[in-house]
């Protein structure tokens, strides 16, 4: 809870100086703030990323499951989280053709490794099936 508050109180702070710097005349300085920003936001929350990772690898070891579908899911969150963030600073720099792009990429990049599972649900259904 305390990371979380953290967050807000430094992007909310970051908010006000960015709005502050487009209405002086400044957007490059505003879209430079946000991107430091959001580079020091998600250096502060790898930590707590990496600690869930690690849940989910336990996890995962004691309930016997294939850790190349647990890679694979990581992925997939992985490539959806990033195309997010790279879509969100698109727009904060008034860009929105290009977050566009962005998450159609992230999309069928998501789609495209998600083959494998729907490939071999469709297999096991096969052999269920007479």
């Amino acid at each position: 809870m305390a990371l979380f508050m953290a967050v807000v109180g430094l992007v909310l702070g970051a908010l006000v100086v960015s709005l502050l710097l487009r209405q002086g005349g400044m957007p490059v300085f505003a879209l430079l703030l946000a991107l430091a920003v959001s580079a020091l936001v998600m250096l502060r929350l790898l930590p707590v990323l990496a600690e869930v990772l690690a849940v989910f690898r336990r996890l995962a070891e004691e309930a016997g499951l294939n850790g190349n579908y647990l890679r694979l899911i990581l992925k997939i969150i992985a490539v959806s989280y990033v195309a997010e963030f790279a879509a969100g600073l698109c727009r904060d720099a008034g860009e929105s053709a290009y977050a566009a792009k962005v998450e159609l990429a992230g999309k069928i990049t998501v789609m495209v490794l998600a083959v494998p599972v729907v490939v071999n649900i469709l297999e096991l259904v096969l052999q269920i099936l007479p």
